[in-house]
């Protein structure tokens, strides 16, 4: 059987009728194994670069000393691990004192990235990358100016005296700290034990910086992940800084969603082609039917072809996206994140093994048919295979499709997303067939001849009608999910970082201050995002409840319940803030016996409140409660002043409260902070020029590194639908050359071949719209919680977009049958 299967398989190679499904395959695994490696790259090379803000791979850490065993082990697979600890101290020189936030380091530090440091304030920084000498320190700007010291002046620190030896300009985390009231200091950890600092009971935080090569790093950090205990935690690169880890987790998702777009692109192509190919082989079927082969020994010799087609296409397949995804990474490499990481085996063998698996599941089904053709076919051509049961179809498709979404993605939230509007794109082919029957009659009676005879072909073979037409609208509904998201990505990062972003903090200014701040401001051009109230306080209970008794201990572990949280009060919503639920209060709720609150709605979730809920809290020593009466979502990237928990207005008057405020400054007009230091010298200036430079930089890579994917799935669904039209074109051969035969003119034909190929164009690209739509609303709302907007324009441009593509495409692989002899075109098919 084996012997005939390959003579069969030279006969129809020769013939030209397997080069289609092979040529569909071939795309297929191309796409995914291209997809699949560059994404896979980008997004390796997206975590490696991310790591710069952590200054490690990951960091562990824990309130405890730990195990030195664990150090060793690391250190022995060939990873860099520097130790460090981190705790409160206070700092002073003669009457001067300054509350800081100390970490001690044992090693190269960071190790990713780096550490700018200066010799005076707000001045250009140097690359460091070390940690400082026994006897000195670095310290952030804000210390000079409370200590009255400068570079080179020594500070008591304990027991022992350091020497001040850099201002630090930019430091890794120093983003996501920018509202701890201790300015951060780096020593060298030999300086802790004669300092004297460290008691029994003090508070310590140790700390393992590490970085290695994936391959020997990520074996240690799933063993660290198993023996450590609950008040430990490992850190990845990309929580490094808040502004990052948004934009990374909804990159992250589309590189996903690209990979499962492979998939279905893949599908879509062979599905249509084993359709067609089984279709043309039911006469050879039952020819071999008559000559006495049994449905088994059929069964097996298009099985066996089946498994040729697989090998050779994925071969193929294989070894040209491979060579796409190296030209590519290498002609853009300027364009895509640095350092770009290298090739990986999985993406690669998933792509190759996605490809025979997509073959089986999608080509299957219609390989079975062809067996059970009846041998009377060979007399009555109007004979078809008893059809297999199609919920049978229907589930080894879904089946085989989500079993490949999810092995590429790894998450089941999307292929449950993508299921779903498979299901709704179902329901819409049949309505679109129901137009099709439709328009046809509308047109038979008020088109010309050759209108109705193009729609007329459409009618006379529905399954293969509406086959098309899945096919082209699947790949338009992928298209135009991935142009969407990746617009609103864009521009959501657009909208996070735009060039006026506040990239200077004020903090610790007092009440007194706030309005000489304001003029000084305003005569230098300085738009600030507005001064907030800030009230330092601890949650202590809910609804009347301890924390011990309101919350498990996974909730009482909440880093916002472990420490005093910036309170503030206000009238409107802050603008990077958006009510999900409940209602922000009006004037005429302000002032109730009960103060009213907000509160994010991620630490709302995370301990289980309610509106309505209770929460209590002390202050400077006094209690107060609060009761819910909305959630926000919070937009932490946003470098703006954000609070888990905002009062109503008149709600804190009775405690002390310092102000914060942010603001855009140029390189150009730093003196400004020079002079609110001089009229205010015990406000807090925080840069962020550095940081969100490297955020800016970064976020520009990961833009460019969406763009480029998308268009390469554009350009793998460009080459699906050549290959659906592919499939289509015999059809349109066989009929144009018929009515050459019977004397049909060329403008007759011409005009029939583009009436069917234009209503085709139309509904696949209605199709295409309205299940784009859906998808993207779903993908939005449920995966990447983005606002669900429609987009009207695309209405219009996406069925005119799918006409021109199918009809151009269609009609130029047909027009030269215009001018052939119709024996001749006969002849070949």
């Amino acid at each position: 059987m084996l012997r005939m299967a390959m003579r069969t398989f030279r006969r129809d190679w020769k013939a030209g009728e397997v080069k289609v499904l092979l040529f569909a395959l071939m795309v297929a695994v191309m796409a995914m194994v291209a997809i699949g490696s560059i994404t896979d790259r980008v997004h390796r090379a997206m975590g490696e670069q991310s790591s710069e803000f952590l200054g490690a791979d990951y960091t562990f850490e824990s309130p405890r000393p730990i195990d030195p065993s664990w150090v060793d082990k690391g250190l022995s697979s060939g990873l860099e691990i520097t130790e460090s600890q981190s705790f409160a101290t206070v700092l002073s020189q003669g009457d001067n004192f300054q509350l800081v936030s100390v970490r001690a380091l044992a090693g190269k530090y960071p190790l990713k990235g780096t550490v700018e440091m200066a010799d005076k304030p707000f001045s250009q920084g140097v690359v460091q990358q070390s940690q400082p000498d026994a006897g000195t320190i670095w310290v952030e700007p804000r210390i000079l100016g409370v200590l009255g010291i400068e570079v080179g002046d020594t500070i008591d620190f304990g027991s022992i005296q350091l020497t001040v030896d850099g201002v630090i300009v930019a430091a890794p985390g120093q983003a996501s700290e920018v509202f701890n009231v201790a300015p951060k200091v780096l020593i060298n950890q030999a300086d802790v034990e004669p300092a004297n600092i460290i008691q029994p009971g003090s508070r310590i935080e140790y700390t393992l910086f590490i970085a290695g090569e994936p391959e020997q790093r990520e074996p240690y950090i799933q063993w660290i992940k198993q023996q450590k205990n609950p008040s430990q935690e490992i850190t990845g690169g990309k929580e490094g800084t808040p502004a990052l880890k948004a934009a990374l987790d909804r990159a992250e998702t589309f590189l996903r969603l690209a990979s499962l777009i492979s998939v279905v692109l893949a599908g879509v192509a062979i599905a249509v082609a084993a359709g067609r190919y089984s279709h043309r082989h039911f006469d050879y079927s039952a020819i071999y039917r008559c000559l006495g082969m049994q449905i088994g020994q059929v069964h097996k010799l298009y099985l066996w072809q089946l498994l040729m087609i697989g090998v050779i296409g994925s071969v193929i397949g294989l070894a040209l996206g491979l060579g796409l995804q190296a030209l590519v990474i290498n002609q853009f490499a300027d364009y895509l994140p640095k350092p770009m990481v290298g090739l990986s085996v999985a993406p690669v063998l998933s792509g190759a093994l996605s490809g025979l698996v997509v073959l089986l599941g999608f080509a299957l089904p219609s390989f079975l048919q062809i067996a059970k053709v009846p041998p009377l076919r060979v007399l009555r051509k109007e004979l078809l295979p008893r059809a297999m049961s199609s919920w049978v179809i229907y589930l080894l498709a879904i089946g085989v499709m989500a079993l490949l979404m999810w092995w590429q993605s790894q998450s089941l939230q999307l292929v449950g997303i993508l299921l779903v509007v498979a299901v709704v794109t179902y329901l819409l082919i049949r309505l679109i067939a129901w137009l099709i029957f439709k328009t046809g009659i509308w047109l038979g009676k008020r088109g010309s001849a050759p209108v109705r005879f193009g729609v007329g072909q459409l009618k006379q073979y529905p399954a293969f009608t509406i086959s098309q037409i899945s096919a082209f609208g699947l790949a338009f509904i992928i298209m135009l999910s991935t142009v969407l998201i990746r617009s609103e990505l864009l521009s959501e990062w657009q909208s996070q970082l735009p060039e006026d972003a506040p990239n200077h903090f004020l903090i610790n200014v007092q009440e007194n201050e706030v309005e000489p701040l304001e003029s000084l401001l305003t005569q230098n051009n300085v738009q600030t995002e507005g001064i907030y109230p800030m009230v330092r306080g601890r949650v202590t209970g809910l609804n009347d409840m301890t924390l011990e008794e309101a919350l498990n201990e996974e909730q009482r572990r909440t880093g916002a319940l472990r420490r005093e949280l910036n309170l503030t009060w206000m009238a409107d919503v802050p603008s990077a803030n958006k009510v999900t639920q409940g209602q922000w209060w009006s004037e005429a709720d302000i002032q109730d016996d009960v103060a009213e609150i907000s509160i994010g709605e991620e630490l709302a979730n995370r301990l289980a409140l309610e509106l309505g809920d209770m929460i209590h809290f002390s202050i400077g020593g006094l209690e107060l409660e609060g009761k819910i009466s909305n959630l926000r979502s919070i937009q932490w990237d946003s470098f703006q002043p954000n609070f888990f928990i905002i009062f109503e207005p008149g709600a804190l008057d009775d405690f002390p409260a310092s102000y914060i405020t942010s603001f855009h400054l140029p390189l150009e007009n730093k003196n400004v902070l020079n002079q609110i230091l001089k009229q205010m010298p015990t406000i807090t200036i925080i840069e962020l020029d550095a940081i969100m430079a490297q955020v800016q930089s970064i976020l520009e890579q990961v833009t460019l590194a969406v763009e480029f994917i998308m268009l390469f799935v554009l350009l793998a669904g460009v080459a699906v639908l050549y290959a659906v039209l592919q499939v289509s074109r015999e059809e349109r051969v066989l009929s144009a050359t018929l009515l050459k035969a019977l004397g049909a003119r060329k403008k007759f034909i011409r005009s029939s071949i583009l009436a069917e190929l234009i209503l085709l164009g139309l509904f696949s690209g209605v199709l295409g719209v309205i299940g784009g739509e859906v998808l993207v609303s779903i993908l939005y709302w449920k995966a990447m919680k983005i606002d669900v907007v429609l987009h009207p324009w695309f209405w219009l441009w996406v069925p005119l977009i799918s006409i021109a593509f199918i009809g151009i495409t269609g009609w130029l692989g047909l027009r030269h049958l215009l001018n052939q002899p119709a024996h001749q075109v006969l002849r070949e098919y």
